[in-house]
């Protein structure tokens, strides 16, 4: 891709792991900054977070039986409030998008349908005051909020590295 630098800044790549048997691989690619859906006295009213965007490839395997692979793409607003005033600051990011997965089942979790909404929060920390690097720790839960039964979704924990451009 192919966008202006204060639209497109910051990759990231991640681990995930499920005691449901399950471990993943995420690439994203996060715009921020960027346009902003909201009026700025509803963003004040929750702590004036920055609003981001974020697309992402995942893959999960079944540990128990590594042939069966789950992939999705998703897109997603993140909002991100700084916590501390440190010179390597720590941030909240919480965000709720959609996914698109090529199969329904996985390790034994039904997921019915095809479209899943991805729910996320975590902490993230600024380990590099140059660059602007930071590694996160989040719980990521997909499911299809019963459009369709079963729907067992799918509860993650997201180990990231993130980026600058």
């Amino acid at each position: 891709m192919i966008l202006p630098k204060s639209y497109a800044d910051e990759l990231h790549a991640a681990v995930s792991y499920s005691a449901s048997d399950i471990d993943g691989l995420r690439l994203g690619y996060r715009w921020t900054d960027a346009w902003q859906p909201l009026p700025a006295s509803w963003l004040a009213a929750i702590g004036s977070p920055r609003v981001h965007y974020e697309a992402a490839i995942n893959s999960w395997k079944n540990t128990q039986e590594s042939s069966e692979r789950i992939n999705a793409l998703t897109f997603s607003p993140v909002l991100q409030w700084r916590l501390t005033d440190w010179k390597q600051p720590l941030y909240l990011e919480a965000g709720i998008g959609v996914s698109l997965f090529d199969e329904q089942q996985l390790a034994g979790r039904e997921l019915s349908i095809s479209f899943q909404f991805e729910d996320r929060i975590g902490l993230s920390w600024e380990y590099n005051q140059e660059s602007k690097a930071r590694v996160s720790l989040g719980y990521s839960h997909y499911s299809q909020a019963d459009l369709a039964k079963p729907n067992d979704g799918l509860d993650l924990w997201v180990l990231s590295w993130h980026v600058p451009l």
